[in-house]
């Protein structure tokens, strides 16, 4: 048996024992059990995309999918915690110095590490952005304000994405401990209730050269990269909600009665069934490929952006339908379908709207097709060439 083998066995075991038991109640409250961070942090899962130099796992995208996978079905605030701070140790991993490596990965060992790019104005759209930083004498002045971030005032260290000069843009990492750094506004969302989504102001921070992930000026491309780790993370999550409302709808379907036929053997409640276990499966197969070809060193932003897109629709529905077999029940606050379905909304909008999805995969589809000019010289002769001449003689 593998250690990523027995690691997905203790994290199943959490799930069963520390998590589902309480998936009603971290919505209602709006926060984690007392004690369930500390035993995620005993049982090693922040260490998991740490690389080992640094005292982390170092597991596979697979392995974190599954790990993702298997707490969302518990509970998808849960999964969602550890997608945001895991993108943002594989951020830090790849382009982190070895001096910040050192110094964050020992704070992402038992704390959260958290990713921004959001601002107030303009959304994630970084020709909006406001935030900046300017060089002084060999180090960085940071100013400015981000919302809307994954685990904002949870997590204790941020790599924010800013402006450094007209059109370019840098990644810092700036933590709790800094003079200037504050927290602000904790949005009030329906769903996903069992962490924060917050704002991080940042007054005249100061930091060093080496505090800066990549290069001056690879924002846009460290942002992006964040993003694709991200959403083949929340695929899992989708995957897992998904999950959940299979069995929830599958149980009732099995015991409840309308007349006297059980709901399992009505053609109508078959559809349903069928529809939701589809959709469940097709989401874990495109988050699964998308963590498959980031392990293989592969391009895998297409499939990233599937997986988010396509699973989150998917599992909107899915939740849905599962809402639909129970009934009044499924609409009843005093069971999981209603928030399975205010959770599996908001990924329909976290790391990029699925409007957003659709553009980023068609330009992956159409980077392979040619110009026409560059079809012309390939080809003498085209079908469509041969079809125009004659749609015209007709």
């Amino acid at each position: 048996m593998t250690n990523e083998t027995k690691l997905l066995q203790a994290v199943q075991q959490l799930a069963d024992k520390d998590v589902a038991p309480f998936d009603l109640q971290i919505d209602r409250q709006a926060k984690l059990p007392n004690g369930l961070f500390q035993k995620i942090v005993d049982l090693g899962l922040l260490r998991a995309k740490i690389p080992k130099e640094y005292g982390g796992l170092d597991v596979s995208a697979q392995t974190a999918g599954k790990i993702v996978n298997i707490l969302a079905k518990a509970n998808a605030s849960v999964g969602v915690m550890l997608e945001g701070h895991y993108k943002s140790c594989d951020q830090l991993a790849k382009y982190g110095t070895d001096a910040a490596k050192k110094r964050y990965f020992a704070w992402g060992a038992q704390a959260i590490l958290g990713f921004s790019n959001t601002e107030p104005e303009g959304g994630s759209d970084p020709s909006k952005h406001q935030s900046y930083a300017v060089e002084k004498d060999g180090r960085w002045i940071i100013n400015g304000d981000k919302v809307m971030i994954t685990n904002g005032t949870l997590a204790q260290v941020y790599s924010v994405n800013v402006k450094t000069g007209p059109d370019e843009y840098s990644v810092f990492i700036v933590d709790k401990g800094m003079p200037g750094f504050s927290f602000g506004y904790v949005e009030k969302f329906i769903g996903l209730r069992g962490i924060p989504c917050g704002e991080v102001v940042m007054n005249q921070i100061e930091v060093g050269p080496e505090n800066m992930l990549g290069k001056r000026g690879q924002g846009l491309e460290i942002a992006n990269n964040a993003h694709d780790d991200a959403r083949y993370l929340m695929g899992a999550v989708l995957t897992g909600i998904q999950e959940r409302a299979l069995d929830i709808a599958k149980n009732y379907a099995a015991k409840r009665k309308s007349g006297n036929t059980l709901l399992k053997d009505m053609q109508v409640t078959q559809y349903k069934i069928s529809k939701i276990a589809t959709n469940k499966e097709l989401t874990r197969l495109v988050y699964e490929e998308a963590a498959r070809r980031k392990d293989a060193g592969l391009p895998y932003m297409e499939q990233s952006a599937m997986a988010k897109c396509f699973g989150s629709q998917a599992a909107v529905e899915s939740c849905d339908l599962t809402l639909h077999i129970m009934g009044d029940y499924g609409y009843s606050a005093e069971f999981s379908p209603e928030h399975l379905v205010r959770d599996a909304r908001a990924m329909e909008i976290a790391e990029g709207t699925i409007e957003k999805m659709y553009t980023e995969i068609s330009n992956a589809e159409m980077a392979d097709v040619p110009s026409q000019e560059v079809a012309r010289k390939q080809a003498d002769l085209t079908d469509l060439d041969q079809i125009l001449p004659l749609l015209e003689a007709a």
